[in-house]
């Protein structure tokens, strides 16, 4: 897996999902490797717990960096896709769902904390 480069300022970097925990802890997976997860009590300390797990899978050539394709007409399917293709079929489903969780996370979280919170003005 390579890291992407950030457009902003051409440093190599990688998404981590960062959410916060019913205890008040915060936990932070590496984008495409569920195993590179740590959990913390603040969001800083979990994301860099993360940071420094990559660097040692990266270290310990457990990751490796390869070149990617500059472009969608370098790659073998040149950008275009098999609707009939039952490991495709078997993807989109796949990626609808982890979109469902996602939104019904989302939604869960922005209900908790609008329980909290109260409607009355205060002055």
């Amino acid at each position: 897996m390579k890291p992407e480069a950030n457009p902003l300022n051409g440093v190599p970097s990688q998404l981590i999902l960062v959410r916060a925990d019913p205890a008040g802890q915060f936990t932070a997976q590496l984008i495409g490797l569920p195993e590179l997860r740590a959990t913390a009590a603040t969001r800083e300390e979990a994301i860099e717990q993360v940071r420094t797990r990559l660097a040692e899978y990266l270290a310990a050539g457990q990751l490796v960096l390869v070149p990617t394709p500059l472009s969608t007409s370098q790659l073998p399917w040149n950008g275009h896709s098999d609707p009939n293709d039952p490991l495709e079929k078997e993807f989109l489903q796949e990626l609808e769902r982890f979109r469902q969780e996602d939104l019904e996370q989302t939604l869960r979280e922005n209900e908790q904390e609008g329980s909290g919170s109260s409607s009355t003005p205060t002055t």
